[in-house]
């Protein structure tokens, strides 16, 4: 319970975070579901396959809502506003913290961008982790990004001139909660993690959870030309390459 609670008051100080830095358009009330769970010594997640582990902790996230404010170049060009939605699911093990291990057991971070003007458009994506047989015959990194084109799973969805297939899957590193508001932020609503990055508190909890859950799948990566030497390291500075690595 320890270690459930200790999540728990991370996403508490996040959403505290939000509803004072950012405001009164980021549904930070749909998280109180998710820290009441955690901190209920009775609630043990449920895995995909309906059995229940105490070591596992996680949570399920629902219509997580944040503005759309980089409507620049948007097209079709009557769309005067939207909102970006955010449904995701997490399960992992409490002993795979901070190590070098796979972080997650199962993870769905599913993005829906929703465009308001003479009608409602949709598009979308998800990072997840793909579980079970990678025999395929397109690359799958097990962790990896997807396009969705079709979020709202309209069986006649409008597509125009669009030609929708089922990859690429993109490499992607793990993500939770916390790191994602970092994601979603910066891409979609610039102001906000501007504003954020200034916070002592969001700077610390992102620390944190780059060091639980990039650290492992960074190095991993690295260990693929080892020996790594940190002397080496010429291509500076780092959020160049990754700017929500703050």
């Amino acid at each position: 319970m320890s270690f459930r609670n200790e999540r728990a008051k991370d996403l508490r100080q996040l959403s505290q975070l939000l509803s004072r830095v950012v405001g009164g358009d980021v549904t930070t009330s749909v998280l109180e579901t998710v820290i009441s769970q955690l901190q209920n010594k009775e609630f043990i997640p449920t895995l995909k396959d309906g059995s229940t582990d105490e070591n596992v902790w996680g949570y399920d996230i629902n219509d997580f809502k944040i503005p759309l404010d980089t409507l620049n170049h948007v097209k079709p060009k009557d769309i005067t506003k939207g909102e970006v939605i955010l449904n995701m699911r997490l399960r992992a093990k409490i002993e795979n913290w901070e190590t070098f291990n796979d972080p997650f057991i199962e993870l769905g971070y599913n993005v829906m961008i929703k465009g308001v003007g003479d009608k409602t458009y949709h598009f979308g994506f998800h990072i997840d982790k793909h579980v079970g047989n990678l025999n395929t015959k397109e690359p799958h990194p097990i962790y990896h990004l997807q396009y969705n084109f079709n979020p709202t799973k309209s069986s006649n969805p409008n597509l125009g001139d669009l030609f929708y297939i089922d990859t690429p899957r993109i490499m992607h590193k793990p993500i939770d909660f916390i790191l994602g508001i970092g994601l979603l932020t910066s891409n979609f609503y610039p102001i906000a993690f501007e504003s954020l990055q200034e916070e002592r508190e969001f700077v610390k909890l992102n620390h944190k959870y780059q060091e639980a859950f990039w650290k492992p799948y960074f190095h991993t990566i690295a260990n693929k030309w080892k020996p790594f030497q940190e002397a080496s390291i010429l291509w500076n500075p780092i959020n160049q390459i990754c700017p929500i690595l703050i």
